[in-house]
C-alpha cells in the first residue's frame, strides 16, 4: 500500500525539480543578454540535474569552416574529457538523425571510432538535440553519470526537456543581440553619413559670371557620389564630380579617399588632364580590384567663358545652346580612375556665352527607372534641360528632379545622384 504513495511523491519530486530548473533558466535569461553565459549555465544545470561529471553545448553558425560554436563547462572532474574527437562523431549523429543519442558504454559501442584514452576517460553519453520550431539550433551532451549508473529514460526525457526550453531561450536572445547589432550598425552608418556630409563642400563658389547649382542625393546613408570645388590659379575655378561603382558603405570609403587624393593633386594643378591622370597613378595601386571610379573635372574659367574639362569614363555633359535652344551631349572619352596605372587623358574645350547652361551628373539619373523597368535615359535628360531652361541654376537642377520622380513613379532611386548645373548669367 506504501508502494503508490512513495511513487507519487518521487514523480513529485521530479516535477518540482523540473520546473526549478526552468524557472532558474529563464530567471538567467532575463537577467543577461551575454549568449555564452546563458550557454555556460545551461551546461552547468544540466550537469547538476543529471549527476553528470562534464557537459557540453555546441551551437549551430553559419561559418563553413566552424559549423559549431562549442562551449565546454567541467564539474567535479580532473580528466582530459575537453579533447575527446568523439564529441565531433556524437554530435554529428545528433545533427544527422535530430534525435537523442544515449551511449551506456562507448567502449563497447561500435558506431562510434574511439581511442584508447576516449575509451578509458568516457564511459556513458546523453546527447539531445536543441531546437526551436523544428530549426536545429545545436547540440546539449552530458557525460558520464556519477556512480558508474548510466543516463536513464528519465534522464533522457528531462535533458529533452532543459533542451526545449533552451532552444527557445537561445533563439530569444540571438534575436535581442541581433536587433542590438542592427541598432548598433545603423548608429554607425548615421555617424558614417554624417561624417560624409561634412566632406561636402558646404556652399558653392562664388561667381561674378556663372552661377553653379547642384543636388545630390544618395540612395542609403552614405553613397559613392561625390562633387567638389577648388580654387585653381588665375582665379579659375576646379569643379569634380565622381561616381564610385556601387554604393553604400564600401562605395563611401573610397569616395572618401578620393576626395584625399584630389585635395593633394589639385595643389600642383596644371590642367584637368593631369589631375586625373595623377589620382589614377595614385588610385590604381590601392582599390580594391573591383572598384573603378569615374570622374569629370571641369576647368571654370571666368574671364574668358570657357569650359575645359577630362573625363574618365564619366557620363558626358549635356550642354544647352541658349541662342540655339539646343540640348546636345558633349563626350570625353576616357578610362575609369582604378582599372590600369599607366593611362593618359585627353581635354576638351567649351566656349560659353550668356544664358548658357552645362549639366554634370552621375548615371543614378539617367539609369533610373520606371515600374516598367524602362531606363530615364539620356534623350529623356536632354528634353528635360532644354524645357527646364529659367533664370537660375536650381531651377532647371529642380525641373530635372521633377521629371525623374514622375517617371518613376512609387519607385525610388536605385543609384545614388548627383548633379552640378552651371548657368552663364546674362
Amino acid at each position: 500500500m506504501t508502494q503508490e504513495p512513495d511513487r507519487e511523491i518521487a514523480k513529485l519530486k521530479i516535477a518540482v525539480e523540473e520546473l526549478s530548473i526552468l524557472n532558474d533558466l529563464a530567471i538567467t535569461a532575463s537577467t543577461t543578454l551575454d549568449v555564452e553565459r546563458m550557454l555556460d549555465i545551461i551546461v552547468r544545470k544540466s550537469i547538476k540535474a543529471l549527476k553528470a561529471e562534464q557537459g557540453a553545448i555546441q551551437l549551430i553558425t553559419e561559418q563553413n569552416d566552424v559549423p559549431l560554436k562549442t562551449l565546454i563547462r567541467q564539474m567535479d572532474s580532473e580528466n582530459r574529457l575537453l579533447n575527446y574527437k568523439v564529441g565531433i562523431n556524437i554530435t554529428g549523429w545528433v545533427l544527422k538523425y535530430q534525435k537523442p543519442l544515449v551511449i551506456e558504454n562507448l567502449s563497447k559501442d561500435e558506431r562510434f571510432q574511439t581511442t584508447e584514452q576516449e575509451r578509458k576517460d568516457i564511459r556513458s553519453v546523453l546527447c539531445v538535440p536543441i531546437q526551436f520550431r523544428a530549426q536545429l539550433l545545436g547540440v546539449l551532451m552530458v557525460v558520464n553519470r556519477k556512480g558508474g549508473d548510466i543516463f536513464s529514460e528519465e534522464d533522457q526525457r528531462l535533458l529533452c526537456i532543459i533542451a526545449s526550453q533552451s532552444g527557445q531561450l537561445i533563439h530569444n536572445m540571438q534575436m535581442q543581440q541581433s536587433e542590438l547589432q542592427k541598432k548598433k550598425l545603423e548608429h554607425e552608418l548615421e555617424m558614417a553619413g554624417r561624417i560624409q556630409w561634412s566632406l561636402l563642400p558646404k556652399e558653392h563658389p562664388a561667381c561674378q559670371s556663372f552661377e553653379i547649382s547642384m543636388c545630390y542625393e544618395p540612395a542609403e546613408i552614405v553613397a559613392g557620389d561625390y562633387y567638389d570645388y577648388f580654387i585653381l590659379p588665375d582665379g579659375k575655378i576646379g569643379i569634380v564630380i565622381a561616381d564610385v561603382s556601387g554604393h553604400g558603405t564600401s562605395a563611401a570609403m573610397v569616395m572618401t579617399l578620393v576626395k584625399g587624393v584630389l585635395c593633394s593633386v589639385t595643389t600642383k594643378y596644371h590642367s584637368p588632364s593631369q589631375v586625373l591622370t595623377d589620382v589614377n597613378h595614385i588610385l590604381s595601386p590601392i582599390v580594391p580590384p573591383h572598384i573603378f571610379i569615374t570622374m569629370l573635372f571641369m576647368e571654370l574659367d571666368e574671364k574668358q567663358y570657357r569650359l575645359r574639362f577630362s573625363s574618365a569614363g564619366h557620363n558626358p555633359l549635356v550642354h544647352y545652346d541658349f541662342t540655339r535652344k539646343t540640348s546636345t551631349m558633349i563626350e570625353c572619352k576616357g578610362l575609369a580612375l582604378g582599372v590600369r596605372e599607366q593611362v593618359g587623358y585627353d581635354s576638351k574645350e567649351l566656349e560659353l556665352h550668356p544664358g548658357d547652361f552645362v549639366l554634370a551628373y552621375t548615371d543614378g539619373i539617367t539609369e533610373v527607372i520606371d515600374r516598367h523597368y524602362e531606363m530615364f535615359g539620356e534623350e529623356r535628360l536632354l528634353q528635360a534641360v532644354a524645357r527646364g531652361i529659367q533664370e537660375k541654376a536650381e531651377d532647371v537642377i529642380g525641373y530635372i528632379q521633377k521629371q525623374t520622380r514622375l517617371f518613376i513613379g512609387f519607385n525610388t532611386y536605385q543609384d545614388d545622384v548627383a548633379m552640378i548645373g552651371i548657368r552663364v548669367k546674362e
